[in-house]
């Protein structure tokens, strides 16, 4: 850390096959901007420095992105459209199997409380005089009922 801050301003040596450029143009002004950003960098945070600089050695780009021609990209164009068919018609049917699903549901509810709600009526209309068997068939029954709806999970649902 302690060699980052003895950085020249400047380069002080010169290599004679480098020609300087102009002080005037732009590209000279970009690349004092970039020089003065790395030499403030590099005494701040050297560390920041050495990640930048090894993610500017790293980002070397896909070799087959150079041999690709426009009939690859056709093909993928091609392929990514299918893809985005396929993806809607499966989730058109998975739409439409929930829609049933909840329709069958419900109406399997409807009919198992309507199958209960006559069975409680034709226990009460056998059974009126003979209390001996009338409580004990209720009773069964609410216990039926009451099973039923908690291992649905009835009584949780109401909590939220």
């Amino acid at each position: 850390m302690a060699e980052n801050e003895n950085l020249p301003d400047k380069p002080t040596k010169k290599v004679p096959h480098q020609v300087a450029p102009e002080p005037d143009s732009e590209e000279s002004q970009a690349e004092e901007k970039v020089e003065s950003a790395v030499r403030k960098l590099a005494q701040n945070k050297p560390e920041a420095l050495m990640e930048f600089m090894a993610m500017g050695m790293t980002s070397v780009g896909n070799p087959l992105h150079q041999k690709m021609t426009s009939e690859h990209i056709s093909q993928v164009l091609d392929l990514a459209a299918k893809h985005d068919e396929r993806q809607y018609n499966l989730h058109k049917t998975t739409v439409g199997n929930d829609h049933w699903e909840w329709i069958i549901g419900h109406a399997m509810g409807l009919v198992a409380f309507i199958v209960v709600v006559a069975l409680v009526v034709v226990v009460l209309c056998l059974f009126r005089d003979k209390p001996e068997v009338l409580v004990p068939s209720l009773t069964g029954i609410g216990g039926f009922v009451g099973g039923f709806a908690g291992g649905w999970g009835l009584g949780s649902r109401r909590k939220q």
